[in-house]
């Protein structure tokens, strides 16, 4: 009599148990790899801003001082000049001489001459972490007629476009949130507290210490408007961004690396993200409306005057922050919550 052979293969609850198994394992795996590349993404972008900050040394060392955040139009004899950002400035020495040479310094940066070279993206001056998205400023113009006037004439607001950038300055502290600091800790002249600001500063104006004053940080994902991680849209109501009656779309402005918009005083954001009311006592990753912001969990990288770059918790205070910001104001001040 014949032994009837059991076939070979898996039965169906053989097969239902493994890949029951293998989707445990792979929702145990996910987050770590998830993670790991997080990881990796925030290790690049601390690369890149200790560049930019290799950079800004090397033009100080050239130029004997910092650069301004910006250039533009300004009463009197400067009436005429060129619209441009001090990430054109330092594009020699980052090693991008080309693309540097073909931007035509005698004209503003969003001209047609200039199309092609803001267009090019410089992956030294983008976060991996943050999304992609089109990059434009959505502004108003300021122009002076001759050197006599200080009248400004203002443009209709307008698009122009550009390649983003996730990083800036900051210039100094909002005049709100300089009121609401303890009498001590208040600035003389907040608005130009900051190291990159109007106009160039030394070395030297850096009194607070290079290691406690921060050069330039992120606030990623410009032009497009976040709040805790989650996009406004266009066309939300009511308003939770800053800016005059005029501003009625969700479009933070800076976030083109050639755009002349560069740098912003920190008033801070509240809790749930709105920038409509200033100032604020969240510091980090509320919002990316002109307040320091990143998409990496905990905080926002800092790069500070000396060269290194430091992960601030999203926890420190506004005060803390804004001591960090300011060259001079004589506070005891700690890069740590």
């Amino acid at each position: 009599m014949k032994q009837l052979r059991r076939p070979s293969g898996f039965t169906l609850v053989e097969l239902l148990v493994v890949i029951a198994i293998i989707g445990i394992l792979v929702g145990l795996l996910l987050p770590a790899v998830q993670a790991a590349r997080e990881a990796a993404r925030r290790m690049q972008c601390s690369n890149n801003m200790k560049q930019i900050g290799l950079a800004l040394h090397n033009y100080e060392s050239a130029h004997r001082v910092w650069p301004s955040q910006s250039l533009g139009p300004t009463p009197g004899p400067n009436f005429i000049a060129r619209r441009s950002s001090w990430f054109v400035a330092i594009l020699p020495f980052i090693e991008r001489d080309g693309l540097y040479t073909s931007y035509d310094k005698n004209f503003h940066w969003h001209a047609t001459q200039n199309i092609s070279a803001v267009s090019a993206n410089v992956p030294t001056y983008r976060c991996p972490s943050a999304p992609e998205r089109r990059g434009f400023e959505w502004t108003v113009l300021v122009d002076y007629a001759n050197a006599i006037t200080t009248t400004a004439s203002l443009s209709p607001r307008v698009f122009l476009d550009g390649a983003v950038t996730d990083y800036t300055n900051v210039g100094g502290i909002g005049t709100q949130l300089n009121a609401t600091l303890p009498v001590t800790a208040q600035h003389p002249d907040p608005v130009n507290s900051g190291i990159l600001k109007g106009l160039p500063v030394r070395l030297s104006e850096v009194t607070d210490g290079l290691s406690n004053t921060i050069l330039a940080v992120e606030c990623a994902g410009r032009p497009d408007l976040y709040q805790n991680g989650k996009k406004i849209p266009d066309g939300a109501t009511p308003k939770t961004w800053s800016g005059t009656a005029s501003v009625t779309r969700p479009f933070p402005t800076g976030g083109v690396w050639a755009s002349h918009l560069k740098g912003f005083l920190i008033d801070g954001a509240l809790p749930d993200g709105n920038t409509a009311v200033r100032p604020g006592t969240c510091s980090i990753n509320c919002s990316n409306d002109n307040e320091l912001y990143s998409f990496h969990s905990g905080g926002a990288q800092a790069l500070t005057a000396d060269g290194s770059v430091r992960l601030l918790s999203a926890a420190i205070s506004i005060q803390q922050l804004a001591a960090l910001i300011t060259r001079n104001g004589a506070e005891v001040a700690s890069m740590e919550e």
